[in-house]
């Protein structure tokens, strides 16, 4: 959640709303209401609560927008998930499984300004086709990039290889950065996570087997549960794509 600059009072930006019950709404009340919504990608861990926001504008990459305004079957696929989560682990959701009715597509490098907030926008591919970054003043938002916590989950690796360079190139120009998963990171932080995700990143590129492929070492979280069947799920991605 971003509060709006001096001058904007009472207002925050809330950045990839989650689950229901951890109420976003309840958040942003602390501060005053919430001038706009934005994911970072179309996952649902990343969507599912604009609902508790009904009157903030949502922004969203131009790739997700298209998507979910041509009914694409990624787009389905997002709120199936959060169906599917929902079932199995009891959660409820009153408000349904759907997209926001107005969304406001950013295409690469377009800047808005959002309750006093100079956001410019960035594609990130790779994790997901339809990534968003956000620059804001000396802090950058990178979604399901550079977590601390967590290897990369990989959709394209050849795309997530493109992003990771572009992070390293912007990192010296931020002082901070907000991951979509784990604490805020100091640029100098953010920068080491971006170099070991590349390295790993490289290492699947080069594999020529699953074997090889599962053989790579993980750059972090070994010891987190489930890590290490995603670290799998990577090297078969990766093989498929290189063929």
């Amino acid at each position: 959640m971003l509060p709006s600059p001096r001058g904007t009072a009472g207002a925050a930006v809330t950045v990839c709303s989650r689950r229901a019950d951890r109420r976003p709404d309840e958040r942003v009340r602390a501060l005053g209401r919430a001038a706009a919504v934005v994911f970072t990608h179309g996952h649902w861990d990343h969507v599912m609560g604009h609902a508790a926001l009904p009157e903030a504008p949502v922004y969203v990459s131009r790739v997700l927008a298209t998507s979910i305004a041509r009914g694409d079957p990624r787009a389905a696929k997002y709120l199936d998930d959060a169906r599917s989560f929902d079932s199995r682990w009891y959660v409820p959701r009153p408000s349904g499984y759907r997209w926001p009715d107005a969304l406001r597509g950013l295409a690469e490098a377009e800047r808005a300004d959002v309750a006093g907030l100079a956001l410019r926008s960035l594609e990130l591919p790779g994790h997901s086709p339809d990534g968003l970054g956000l620059v804001a003043d000396d802090t950058l938002l990178v979604g399901d990039y550079l977590s601390p916590c967590e290897i990369p989950f990989i959709d394209d690796a050849r795309a997530y290889r493109g992003t990771l360079a572009r992070l390293i190139e912007l990192l010296p120009g931020v002082r901070r950065v907000i991951p979509g998963h784990g604490p805020r990171l100091t640029a100098d932080e953010a920068l080491a996570v971006a170099r070991a995700d590349l390295d790993y990143v490289d290492r699947l590129l080069a594999a020529r087997d699953l074997a090889a492929a599962h053989a790579v070492p993980m750059p972090r979280a070994a010891d987190v549960t489930g890590m290490i069947d995603h670290h799998r799920d990577n090297g078969a991605t990766v093989l498929r794509q290189t063929g």
